[in-house]
């Protein structure tokens, strides 16, 4: 027994240990993930065997050790049973009490009718006297209509009051009871002939029962077009009787042969009783299979029925041991793919939308897997398992590695759910696989559809060598390929389909999505270079030199180009503000404190998110705007400031200056990619500044900028190393050479550019964070 004292030291204990809402939310995802999966496994019998026809029994004599039936093949005899529950026919009963009833409320409405015509004389009567108890008359009249249940116009009340005067409204109270009572005597179904199953059903009278032929009764189809040509022939001419006569003989004519589906399913019960199940016996201590014996059809009959037998056999608790085995069979083979993740992949494991997008492809597969595994069709079913969707679709989400050991890993599980099928697992990886190479380098989406010819391929190698190790007929494999071409058409399609279902769902940015938003007719960047054409172009120079230095490093080139189109488009809403935008000598900022420009200048990074939020910009591509600036500061301003402070009279100007707010509101760089573009930003600024942009002068400009950002802290959070920088600096050093390489001088050109050439105001590159002071700009 534990004592009061040692029970509160424990829930002491337990309230101390921290576990945060991340890690509580991976491990629901694994749990769940991992109790779905056991769910779909094979259980009650023992999964532990591996065989197929063909085959051959590489283990030591098998000895009966008890006697047992020999099951029947479960696809056949679930073929066997749906053939005799559809050989069942359907069960009616005749209401022998139906015709007097019915016949009885047909004369019950005529009375009614005729009455409720004489109110309607006598209403119209005197509302045509006007007299007082018009609304006395009037309600009586309406209140027995409303009773007939069938609504009458007023040219059809006339017409009524017309054949009670002349004694017709009886002859069609006769001429109806006439045809609904024959109708009756012959029996109307209370179900469609065009839904029977068949053409013949069984009918009960009491005791009895008689098979007859459908189209010895009516149905409701029969008595409408039956009763109109009747009512037709009879009435001739008399187009607005036959539609009265109509309009109250098919509401009193109903089935009075109905469909009784609880004698209907005993019956079908029976029947399927009546299948057998078993197609034999086997005694205790008979010989199962020899060593190196072949496998046939009835050898794998007698272990699948051994099987069966044993699971019988257990008790409750050793199913719930095999339950449990399962679970954790399956925890391990998820584990391993979460470790994988944890080591090589972190910012996937640390995105647990992420691991809910991965969970659910692999969930699809185990369903397919289950659900092939359930249906009784004899056909090879199991290679409409759409692996090689989920490879793709891992693939072009994440990288080729990820979508490759996905595959891997889900080949596993399907092969367990299928109930230890090797042949399943082989085709799976190798199609797969295949597959993930087709996509690893997408361009654009119709690119997906090259992979049917490479999936077909993996499938048709697998399939091909286990036919021939296992002797299988040709028609075998040839069924086996043709399931597999269909698997490598529809796989992918679905992930077409499923891509689009992801990416808006899970807010995944793919690669695909990302050359997508590179293209320069994106309405964004087009309203860019409309409005600010000077950050356009210095933002198509950044993603040359962003996708450069990306692909030196090993970082994600197009993130990082798409991350420098769009990181200055906060400047469309006041392009004038910044120098590459200004056309003439006047300069906005002349007219400003130094403290408003700088928020002008600031602005353009909250405004830049806004402009992409509108235009649906994927997050990853957003945090360029804030992380290219980080908490720089916006140096010009923040020393003419302190100029303006130190020549006034008024010292205390000088305290009043806030360094902070002359800095951007950051964060600073969080990734490889948004850290490389900090850098190309401040080295393209700086480098067109430049009077002989010589290689030597780059160097030396890309090497002093790298170390200022590295020395001011800016690159701390970003996993960018001293390694990644050198690569950084020879990559854009490449791409500035490039841009600023020696051009020929024409004869003349120097005389032409001298007499053309006037003093231009001094430009202030005011939004670059490059500048440690206002001399260096004066120098420029």
């Amino acid at each position: 027994m534990i004592g009061k004292g040692q029970a509160t030291a424990i829930f002491d204990f337990l309230r101390s240990i921290k576990v945060s809402k991340d890690i509580v939310t991976k491990g629901l995802i694994l749990l769940a993930l991992a109790v779905s999966l056991a769910l779909m496994f094979p259980r009650e019998e023992s999964i532990d065997l591996d065989y197929k026809v063909g085959s051959v029994w590489v283990r030591e004599e098998l000895i009966a050790p008890f006697s047992f039936p020999i099951y029947r093949d479960d696809r056949e005899y679930a073929k066997d049973v749906d053939s005799a529950r559809k050989a069942v026919l359907p069960v009616f009963e005749r209401d022998v009490e139906a015709v007097d009833l019915q016949l009885s409320t047909l004369a019950g409405f005529f009375d009614q009718l005729s009455e409720a015509i004489e109110l309607r004389k006598q209403y119209m009567r005197v509302r045509n006297n006007k007299q007082a108890d018009v609304s006395r008359d009037s309600a009586a009249f309406f209140q027995l209509a409303a009773q007939l249940k069938i609504p009458f116009f007023d040219h059809e009340w006339d017409l009524l009051a017309r054949l009670a005067t002349t004694g017709r409204l009886s002859e069609m109270r006769r001429l109806l009871a006439g045809f609904a009572g024959e109708y009756l005597k012959v029996g109307i179904l209370d179900t469609l002939k065009v839904f029977l199953p068949g053409s013949e059903f069984a009918l009960r009278k009491g005791t009895e029962e008689e098979i007859i032929n459908q189209a010895r009764l009516y149905d409701k189809d029969d008595i409408v077009l039956l009763l109109e040509k009747e009512l037709r022939d009879y009435y001739e001419s008399d187009n607005d009787t036959v539609s009265i006569a109509f309009k109250i003989g098919i509401m009193h004519v109903a089935p009075n042969v109905k469909f009784n589906p609880t004698a209907t399913e005993v019956a079908r019960a029976a029947a399927v009783d009546a299948v057998p199940r078993t197609i034999g016996f086997v005694t205790e201590d008979e010989r199962i299979l020899s060593k190196h014996e072949r496998i046939t059809e009835e050898a794998k009959l007698k272990l699948e029925s051994l099987l069966r037998a044993q699971a019988e056999r257990r008790e409750e608790s050793d199913r719930t041991t095999q339950l449990f085995g399962i679970l954790i069979h399956v925890a391990i083979i998820v584990m391993l793919y979460g470790i994988y993740l944890y080591f090589f992949r972190t910012s996937i494991f640390s995105n647990n939308r992420q691991l809910a997008l991965i969970g659910i492809l692999i969930l699809i597969q185990g369903f397919f897997a289950y659900l092939t595994r359930e249906l009784p069709v004899d056909l090879p079913i199991e290679y409409l398992i759409f692996v090689p969707a989920s490879s793709m679709l891992l693939t072009i989400i994440f990288d080729s590695r990820v979508g490759f050991y996905g595959t891997v890993i889900i080949a596993f599980l399907v092969a367990g759910i299928h109930g230890n099928d090797y042949s399943i697992a082989l085709a799976s990886v190798v199609a797969g696989a295949l597959s993930v190479y087709t996509v690893r380098d997408m361009k654009n989406r119709t690119q997906i559809f090259r992979s049917m010819g490479f999936i077909f391929l993996g499938y048709a190698l697998a399939i091909t060598a286990l036919g021939m190790q296992r002797f299988e007929s040709v028609m075998g494999v040839t069924v086996q390929l043709g399931f597999g071409l269909v698997n490598a058409v529809v796989s992918p399609v679905l992930t077409y389909g499923l891509l689009v279902f992801f990416e808006r769902v899970f807010k995944v940015t793919t690669d695909l999505t990302l050359v997508e938003l590179s293209h320069f007719n994106h309405p964004l960047l087009r309203l860019l270079a409309e409005k600010a054409p000077g950050s356009y172009h210095h933002s198509m120079t950044m993603a040359s030199l962003a996708e450069a230095a990306a692909t030196a490093v090993g970082a994600n080139e197009v993130l990082a180009r798409v991350g420098a189109c769009f990181h200055d488009v906060g400047k469309i809403l006041k392009p004038g503000y910044f120098v590459e935008n200004q056309k003439g000598s006047q300069n906005q900022h002349d007219k400003l404190v130094p403290r408003m420009s700088s928020l002008i200048i600031a602005a353009h990074v909250k405004d830049g998110m806004a402009l992409a939020r509108e235009y649906n910009i994927p997050d990853e591509v957003v945090d360029f705007i804030p992380m290219h600036h980080g908490t720089t500061r916006i140096e010009y301003f923040y020393d003419k400031a302190l100029q303006l402070a130190q020549r006034s009279d008024d010292q205390t100007k000088i305290d009043e200056i806030k360094e902070q707010d002359y800095r951007y509101p950051g964060p600073k760089p969080q990734t490889k990619e948004t850290g490389i573009l900090m850098l190309a930003d401040a080295i393209e600024a700086t480098a067109r500044t430049l009077d002989d942009p010589s290689p030597q002068k780059l160097e030396v400009t890309i090497d002093e900028v790298i170390k200022k950002r590295f020395a001011e802290g800016e690159l701390d959070e970003c996993p960018l190393t001293l390694k990644d920088l050198t690569k950084i600096k020879t990559a854009f050093l490449k791409v500035l050479v490039g841009i600023y390489h020696t051009r020929v001088k024409y004869p003349g050109a120097e005389k032409t550019k001298l007499s053309n050439q006037v003093k231009a105001p001094t430009t202030i590159p005011f939004e670059k964070p490059h500048y440690s002071s206002i001399k260096e700009i004066n120098k420029g």
